[in-house]
């Protein structure tokens, strides 16, 4: 259960108003976070977005990008989405995401040599759906190597 307090509306009544947001992040593999946030910032389709208590219902995409949650005690929890989908309705966020690695088991060494590799493939690759399809790759690779070196620095 949330913790709640009161709160006075105009028609004298008590109501009980959310403090914190329940966030849930799961994947074709399960969940991967589950948990009580004062904030989210996603990967919105459209531009990033962020989602505190409170914030109107919305259904969006999930782009390519870092998501991060910080939690009720205030401790940033980063992850790099591939993309999907959230929907935040009363206080609840929930995110469905293709593939989503938590920022400190991301291999920074491994995700570089990565995109390296595609670098490579993309130089000598002439055809346009297999360049567009290296292009992709690469830039979760890409995403990858930044969230990584992100995590690395706040460390």
């Amino acid at each position: 259960m949330q913790p709640r307090k009161l709160v006075r509306s105009n028609h004298s009544q008590v109501v009980m108003a959310a403090t914190h947001l329940q966030i849930e992040i799961v994947t074709p593999q399960g969940t991967i976070y589950s948990g009580s946030a004062q904030a989210v910032s996603l990967p919105g389709g459209l531009a990033p977005f962020q989602v505190l208590v409170n914030h109107a219902p919305i259904i969006s995409t999930l782009e390519l990008g870092a998501l991060v949650v910080l939690d009720s005690d205030g401790i940033e929890h980063v992850f790099a989405v591939t993309g999907g989908f959230v929907e935040v309705k009363h206080n609840h966020v929930s995110v469905v995401a293709e593939e989503i690695y938590r920022a400190e088991e991301i291999d920074a060494d491994r995700a570089r040599a990565e995109r390296d590799r595609l670098d490579a493939l993309l130089e000598q690759e002439t055809d346009l759906h297999r360049r567009n399809q290296l292009k992709a790759a690469r830039a979760r690779a890409d995403l990858l190597v930044r969230i990584a070196a992100a995590s690395a620095t706040a460390e």
